[in-house]
């Protein structure tokens, strides 16, 4: 009696699991976008509607395969597209993990060649993985599904810094835009307030969005007033990590997004936030 107990309690497990699967990969009419908390990193995971998934940065550390295994079903072993913003560790320190652990189709970063450890193995395994390999080109456009399109707004080569600093890789981090019918979200990365000025001359009119993911993790080196008055999101998300020892996000940043009416919402208090927009308005 047991036996057929048990045997009946498996096969009721295997019939849930097998129609959760049936059910994730049905198309849905959201666009998901989740910014994972991952302490004091950036690691955002894009879901459109057909499923295809794509991964913004992995965070400082390995922190980020916890944060995947909560936003994704457990059977899913891949994603489709990582885009890696810049090369600094709180933004690909947990990158080397994600390709040991799920299949990567495809890998996007900017001509930034960096010479940390981390860097280089996560090099190895992007040749490991024999992922499709692609160096960040302003104009590209990614079709996600028919309406969900990322787009590469700003990907600037490897700059040199001030009085022939250290190359600055914040300078070329990998601005991106994801539009969704009459919704967008703006993925700013790292970017600094010389970048941002170059945005503001050439591509001002790209910059308006629903949600914008702060520079910098609110940064007062980046996140201008003249730049959020260009983008004038309805949703502010600021990851960041509690008790950083940055100080992020800065006072003036905060400031700057109540003054343009931003909805502020930061990892650091909420954990992992997940949007979803159905092509006219984004929610929870």
């Amino acid at each position: 009696m047991k036996y057929r107990f048990g045997l009946i309690f498996l096969l009721f497990i295997f019939t849930a699991a097998t129609w959760l699967a049936v059910w994730w990969e049905t198309p849905s009419k959201y666009l998901t976008v989740a910014f994972l908390d991952v302490g004091q990193g950036d690691a955002i995971l894009i879901t459109a509607p057909n499923n295809n998934q794509v991964l913004i940065d992995g965070g400082p550390d390995r922190s980020v395969i916890r944060a995947l295994g909560q936003a994704m079903p457990f059977y899913d072993r891949s994603i489709d597209l990582v885009l890696e913003s810049h090369p600094d560790q709180d933004h690909i320190g947990g990158l080397p993990e994600v390709f040991d652990r799920y299949n990567i189709t495809g890998f996007i970063e900017p001509a930034f060649v960096a010479e940390t450890s981390v860097y280089q193995k996560l090099e190895e395994d992007v040749t490991k993985e024999k992922s499709s390999h692609l160096i960040a080109q302003a104009g590209t456009k990614i079709i996600l599904s028919p309406e969900v399109i990322l787009e590469i707004i700003e990907a600037k080569p490897a700059t040199w810094g001030p009085r022939g600093g250290k190359p600055d890789t914040n300078y070329s981090s990998i601005i991106a835009k994801l539009t969704y019918a009459s919704t967008s979200f703006l993925f700013m990365g790292d970017a600094s307030i010389k970048l941002e000025n170059k945005l503001l001359a050439t591509e001002a009119g790209e910059l308006k969005t629903d949600v914008l993911k702060v520079a910098h993790h609110g940064a007062k080196s980046s996140n201008s007033l003249a730049l959020l008055r260009a983008i004038k999101p309805e949703i502010a998300i600021i990851s960041v990590g509690a008790k950083n020892r940055y100080n992020h996000p800065s006072p003036e940043t905060i400031n700057w997004l109540k003054i343009i009416g931003a909805e502020i919402l930061q990892t650091k208090d909420l954990g992992t936030i997940k949007l979803k927009s159905d092509g006219i308005s984004v929610g929870f």
